[in-house]
């Protein structure tokens, strides 16, 4: 990417934002970030960065921004990942997903930016009847969160064929690594690590063999970053392609610990989807590649928080 094009990041201190924010200032580019700190945290801002506090769905807030910066390019951060369907926020999620991502596209459409970068979610494919689930795969949300994805997924594609906006739908996987924050249930290997510093027993719910798709958070970056470059607006699942279960989770985390951890089997929770995890051909075809495997991403999330003692 050639230097000083300006960016717009939202959700900028955030888990995944942070470290996409972190590429493009070591990449020369200007970066702006807009974050309301609901999930993100100061403590993740690049001082490089230039800050806004504010919700990417305040339309006045954001117009405003659009009029002050020229931006190159929009990636769309911003949002809270909850897939526990006794306690998701419909509202939460409309506003994150949907309102933010059209007035988005309105100024990108207004001001001439050439791509908006949208981070979706596989949680648009709901329970899966066939795996690996390609992008061509059935959509069939079961959760709020994936619903929001899903309909910000089709105004993208509407602005796209109306107004001419380029786009990239980066569909994430598990993603994982330094700064995860711990959301209830929400990211296995965030819990766990937090569970062996503090020498509590680790839980897996079910019989831990339903499959995921766990990807290190380096690796997301360099796709997320690389997809700026892309010159048709496209859909891509970003996952390892490598599906692992809870217990080979565990088993990993066995393998790092001092001592033998405590592990406690409870009942699968209401709403659980079973097993998922995505094909990445198209990915793969652009010339990216998965560059750090669970054990590696694993050791290097432990490393990470006991070195920072945030975990």
């Amino acid at each position: 990417m050639s230097k000083k094009q300006s960016v717009l990041v939202t959700g900028g201190c955030g888990f995944i934002g942070s470290h996409i924010v972190d590429r493009l200032i070591a990449d020369k580019s200007e970066v702006v970030i807009l974050d309301n700190l609901s999930t993100g945290t100061i403590k993740n801002l690049n001082k490089s960065a230039i800050f806004y506090q504010g919700d990417v769905s305040d339309k006045i807030l954001v117009n405003k921004i659009f009029s002050q910066h020229k931006f190159d390019y929009v990636i769309h951060q911003a949002s809270k990942i909850n897939t526990n369907a006794l306690e998701e926020d419909p509202f939460h999620d409309l506003r994150s997903s949907v309102i933010s991502t059209i007035i988005l596209s309105q100024n990108c459409i207004t001001h001439k930016v050439k791509k908006l970068i949208f981070a979706s979610s596989v949680a648009v494919y709901g329970r899966s009847k066939v795996l690996p689930v390609a992008e061509h795969g059935e959509i069939n949300p079961i959760y709020s969160y994936g619903i929001s994805k899903q309909t910000a997924e089709s105004y993208l594609k509407y602005f796209s064929n109306y107004y001419d906006l380029n786009f990239q739908i980066l569909r994430y996987a598990n993603v994982y690594g330094p700064r995860q924050p711990i959301y209830g249930e929400v990211g296995v290997i965030a819990i766990y690590t937090d569970k062996m510093i503090k020498n509590e027993p680790l839980i897996i719910f079910g019989n831990g063999e339903n499959l995921r798709d766990y990807i290190y958070i380096s690796d997301v970056v360099n796709f997320t970053v690389q997809s700026i470059e892309f010159k048709n607006s496209s859909v891509y699942n970003v996952g390892s392609g490598s599906p692992a279960s809870v217990n080979d989770v565990f088993s990993e985390f066995q393998k790092n610990s001092l001592s033998n951890l405590k592990l406690i089997y409870k009942s699968e929770r209401f709403g659980e989807i079973g097993s998922f995890y995505c094909q990445i051909d198209q990915a793969l075809k652009t010339g990216w590649r998965v560059e750090v495997g669970l054990k590696e991403g694993i050791k290097r999330t432990i490393g990470y928080f006991n070195k920072h003692n945030r975990a």
